[in-house]
């Protein structure tokens, strides 16, 4: 796998509720990042190391907008400007910790960690059933000790579901599959395939108040819009009502080399009550639990004993191409992939 991590995206490194009065350590792209809000609300983003000694700032105060270091008391401002030293009047020159652009929307803070004049040339990701009237969605964050590429290989390949999670897969995903087709555009792919009727997954004809043994049309999708992120899109299509539409946004952020924080959503246009609300937050809670400890099992085994030979089938196709657009991608920023 690679070892050079792409820098050039707007990650979501946290929930916009985790963000708050007080100081937030993260860690992405092997980098430390101190995340708070400002009095008026606004989110930001700081390295959270020291520069008089290697002392994390998440450790310090938050004192109005700015922060003072727990072990020598600099004072830094939320542009990263050191403010005061308290063992002399003058502040050294170039006493400044790095500030990073920072975006929020749709309830996820986004952190740009490449060169800060290149952020305006990326948008932050438009996904607007997370925030949207008539959706619901429930949600979680796990830190996976795996490669961010082995999770979109993962999200890429939904025929691995029914033998991981049987009681979440579609019964469409247990016959013979029909035909992929994938786009490649210079910096995404995306896949889509159309399934001939077939009957839904007993939480789903629960939640719809349809007969089980009824057979439905449904229509898959998946995104790569960056190495941020991956999207699927699961729509079942009745010919007697609207297309009941299914979202998972999986929110891909990259650690160190083997370790990828993840933050996930699966969001819904259809019963959208509360007691359903329930059930398919541990449903897909526990879904997510098992995909990513086979995720974990994968790199265990590239750790022990290397990458090894691959075969690979049709159902590939998506991954290898996203391996390509993040190479790609490493190439443009200037990093040379190992």
């Amino acid at each position: 796998m690679l070892k050079v991590l792409p820098t050039d995206a707007w990650y979501a490194v946290a929930a916009g509720e985790a963000v708050g009065r007080s100081l937030l350590g993260r860690r992405a792209v092997g980098r430390p990042v101190v995340l708070f809000r400002r009095e008026d609300g606004t989110a930001v983003a700081l390295a959270d190391r020291c520069v008089h000694r290697p002392y994390p700032l998440s450790a310090g105060l938050l004192e109005g907008d700015s922060v003072r270091c727990g072990l020598c008391g600099f004072v830094y401002d939320s542009q990263g400007r050191c403010l005061s030293v308290p063992t002399q009047p003058r502040v050294p020159l170039g006493a400044q910790v790095h500030a990073f652009p920072v975006r929020e929307q749709q309830g996820l803070v986004w952190v740009w960690f490449g060169e800060p004049g290149r952020a305006p040339l990326h948008r932050v990701p438009d996904l607007d059933w997370l925030d949207s009237d008539g959706w619901v969605s429930v949600g979680g964050e796990q830190e996976v000790a795996a490669h961010f590429l082995l999770l979109h290989e993962s999200f890429a390949d939904v025929t691995k579901v029914p033998e991981i999670a049987p009681d979440v897969a579609p019964l469409v995903l247990r016959e013979q599959l029909p035909r992929l087709e994938v786009v490649v555009t210079e910096t995404t792919v995306a896949l889509a395939r159309d399934f001939p009727p077939g009957p839904l997954p007993s939480w789903q004809a629960t939640a719809l108040g349809r007969d089980a043994r009824e057979v439905i049309a449904h229509r898959q999708e998946g995104h790569f819009i960056s190495p941020a992120v991956w999207v699927d899109h699961w729509d079942v299509l009745p010919d007697d009502a609207p297309p009941a539409r299914l979202r998972f946004t999986q929110l891909v952020t990259p650690v160190e080399a083997s370790r990828t924080l993840l933050l996930w959503r699966v969001s819904r246009d259809f019963a959208i009550d509360e007691a359903t609300t329930v059930v398919l937050a541990g449903l897909f809670g526990s879904y997510y639990a098992r995909s990513l400890a086979a995720v974990e099992a994968m790199q265990q085994v590239i750790d022990q004993d290397g990458a090894g030979p691959q075969v690979n089938v049709n159902a590939d196709v998506a991954a290898l191409r996203i391996r390509d657009k993040v190479t790609a991608l490493l190439a443009e920023q200037g990093a040379a992939p190992r």
